[in-house]
C-alpha cells in the first residue's frame, strides 16, 4: 500500500461515511472499504479511472471538483479526501520532485 494510503487509513474510523476527491482508480476508497468498513463514493473525471473505480467495485460519480460538491447536502460525510488531486497539482507545480 502507498504510504499516504496508510496514513489516510489510520485517520479513517470504521464505518464511516467517505467522499474521495479526484478518486484515481479507486484503490483508496477500495481499501478502505474492505479495511475499515466505510460506505463511500469517489468523484471522477477521467473516464478511464472512473472504469478501474467500477472495476473494483466503487461507488463513483463522474463529476468535476468545481460542480461535483454541490450534489451533496453538508454533513453528508465524516470524511473526505483528495490524495491523488494533490499528487497531480504536486507533479505539475514541482516536476523535478515528480521523478523521485
Amino acid at each position: 500500500m502507498r504510504v499516504d494510503f496508510d496514513i489516510i487509513q489510520q485517520w479513517v474510523k470504521p464505518g464511516a461515511r467517505v467522499l474521495d476527491l479526484g478518486c484515481g482508480d479507486g484503490k483508496l476508497l477500495a481499501d478502505l472499504t474492505q479495511d475499515r468498513q466505510v460506505r463511500g463514493y469517489g468523484l471522477e473525471i477521467d473516464p478511464i479511472k472512473i472504469s478501474l473505480c467500477l472495476e473494483r467495485g466503487v461507488n463513483v460519480i463522474e463529476q468535476d471538483l468545481d460542480r461535483g460538491l454541490g450534489n451533496f447536502r453538508s454533513d453528508s460525510f465524516d470524511t473526505v479526501v483528495m490524495s491523488q488531486t494533490l499528487q497531480a497539482v504536486g507533479q505539475m507545480a514541482w516536476p523535478e520532485f515528480a521523478q523521485r
